[in-house]
């Protein structure tokens, strides 16, 4: 059996609990979810807040993946020894 982290392939209500969770909230599932609703189609949906609005997330999530790593990125690069 093959666990899938994101609500690409299998809703995340059908997922056991904990695994939802993580599913729901899965910058994959939010991309997916919104090109879904972007294309009439909305799929899944859920209850969640970052399933009600997966556009914004969908958004959002490349910025701070951005931001966070960036950052890190730099930080370790001024370290390096030259």
């Amino acid at each position: 059996m093959r666990w899938f982290p994101h609500g690409a392939f299998v809703a995340p209500a059908t997922m056991p609990g904990w695994l939802g969770a993580i599913s729901e909230w899965n910058p994959l599932s939010s991309t997916v979810a919104a090109a879904r609703e972007l294309f009439g189609n909305p799929g899944w949906g859920g209850e969640s807040w970052v399933a009600r609005h997966a556009v914004p997330m969908a958004v959002l999530w490349p910025v701070v993946l951005t931001a966070v790593f960036f950052v890190l990125s730099v930080r370790r690069y001024q370290r390096l020894d030259r």
